[in-house]
């Protein structure tokens, strides 16, 4: 036992100095992995703007060189009357606001304004393209038109029209929350997207995903909101277009959805938008359109 007790004593002797010893070693360490942290958060963060400023850098650039043609698009034509139709007969007051998230070139908003005599103070819009903002400023007056993916706004709107947008960014679960918040309780929001397959056009216009109809009720139901109609449209015209379009897509773009439309351009959107209102009878295809309410 005493054997034991001297060979215990100067055990206790060292121990305080090779603590602090290797106190001073976890010291050096925890400070060069914390700055080691810390640069790689900064290099995180520094992505993370770059990517933002790539995905606005190349949204800048997509509208800069459809301008001129996308109004012409059926597709872009259709889902204007859809929805001017879903106004038509969801809103029974004469006087309602209207806020387009992801408002593009502005023709939408305009058009909505001028079919409901809206006042300028009545509606707004945002765009993280500041060329698509532009665009729209040249058009309307709004005090409320943002270049930002989530503006703050001091007022809700009886309408939200959220059309091909979150398709286009990963975020969508936070812009369809930024919607519910600025949605009157009584109001409704419009939503059209698309399912399936991304093919080359859906790339060049920037899509990240389509969605699952069943994922997307799920998601909507979670935020909160309710869906009061909901149909599918496209096939087959919307469809075999996607097929079509998708074999040498980079001589179809620049022959028909970048620069000045031409008479060969116009002649063929003109008929595919006639034979588009089929679509109206057929409830199937890849595009998604929902109307919803809180």
């Amino acid at each position: 036992m005493r054997a034991n007790a001297q060979l215990a004593f100067p055990f206790r002797q060292l121990l305080p100095n090779e603590l602090d010893k290797n106190l001073s070693t976890i010291r050096s360490f925890t400070k060069a992995f914390d700055l080691q942290i810390m640069a790689l958060r900064d290099k995180v963060n520094y992505n993370k703007t770059m990517t933002t400023q790539m995905t606005n850098s190349n949204k800048d650039n997509y509208w800069a060189l459809v301008k001129h043609a996308y109004d012409l698009y059926p597709t872009i034509r259709h889902r204007k009357r859809f929805i001017i139709n879903t106004l038509k007969k969801y809103i029974d007051k004469t006087r309602f606001s209207v806020f387009d998230y992801g408002i593009g070139n502005g023709t939408l908003l305009k058009d909505i304004k001028d079919m409901f005599n809206l006042s300028e103070t009545d509606i707004g819009g945002c765009d993280i393209s500041s060329t698509a903002i532009e665009l729209s400023k040249k058009k309307l007056h709004s005090p409320f038109l943002f270049n930002e993916q989530y503006p703050k706004l001091n007022k809700k709107f009886d309408v939200i029209v959220c059309s091909e947008v979150i398709e286009h960014t990963t975020q969508y679960k936070q812009s369809l929350e930024w919607i519910y918040n600025h949605l009157e309780t009584t109001g409704i929001l419009i939503l059209t997207t698309q399912s399936g397959k991304i093919y080359a056009s859906d790339k060049y216009a920037g899509h990240t995903q389509h969605f699952k109809l069943s994922e997307l009720n799920s998601l909507l139901k979670e935020i909160g909101f309710h869906i009061k109609y909901l149909r599918l449209w496209g096939f087959p015209f919307f469809t075999l277009q996607k097929y079509l379009t998708n074999y040498k897509f980079s001589s179809i773009k620049e022959d028909f959805l970048e620069g000045e439309p031409h008479i060969k351009q116009r002649f063929i959107f003109g008929f595919a938008y006639i034979i588009y209102y089929i679509h109206d009878f057929i409830n199937f295809g890849p595009q998604i359109y929902m109307v919803i309410s809180k």
